[in-house]
């Protein structure tokens, strides 16, 4: 009995034991069972976020885009990949090489997205959804005065497969 006694007893010290030393191995910057994510800002993501999507294996597309809706209400970006060369003897400094190809992709409801409307510099963080009708909204606006207006908005895309993660739309003065 008194030994039955004395091994109940030292179960339970392990299990305490255990309890106590396991529930300090947790993520700290962990709410339940979902990570915190950090603040979702314009310069969140272009700096870290785009350097975790490069580390992931992400490719990197520079250019002009149309978008058209798929039968089944997808988005498709249509993207003529362009380059942007830093050149002293230009006016502003760089100029903006054509590629010229195209490619498309998929723009998937969790991508990330910033905008600039109507030639503003501070640039909006958008869900795919409002990225798509501010785009539209925008395009429709400006090419009424200017029929190139949608080809001298440029974008920075972050590709994984072939939907694009990340889109932010860079401001040339």
């Amino acid at each position: 009995m008194k030994t039955m006694k004395a091994m109940m007893c030292v179960g339970w010290i392990v299990v305490l034991t255990a309890a106590m030393l396991l529930s300090g191995c947790g993520d700290k910057n962990q709410s339940g069972s979902t990570i915190d994510e950090p603040e979702i800002t314009a310069d969140y993501l272009e700096g870290d976020y785009v350097n975790q999507l490069l580390r992931d294996g992400a490719e990197h597309v520079f250019g002009s885009i149309s978008l058209s809706e798929g039968a089944d209400g997808s988005t498709t970006v249509q993207v003529a990949a362009k380059e942007y060369v830093e050149d002293p003897d230009q006016p502003n400094g760089f100029f903006i090489e054509d590629k010229n190809y195209s490619v498309s992709y998929g723009l998937p409801a969790e991508a990330r997205c910033t905008f600039l409307s109507g030639g503003s510099s501070l640039p909006q963080v958008m869900t795919a959804e409002q990225f798509v009708k501010a785009y539209q909204e925008d395009v429709a606006e400006y090419s009424q005065k200017n029929s190139g207006y949608a080809n001298h908005k440029l974008y920075d895309m972050y590709i994984m497969g072939d939907q694009i993660e990340l889109m932010l739309e860079r401001y040339i003065p």
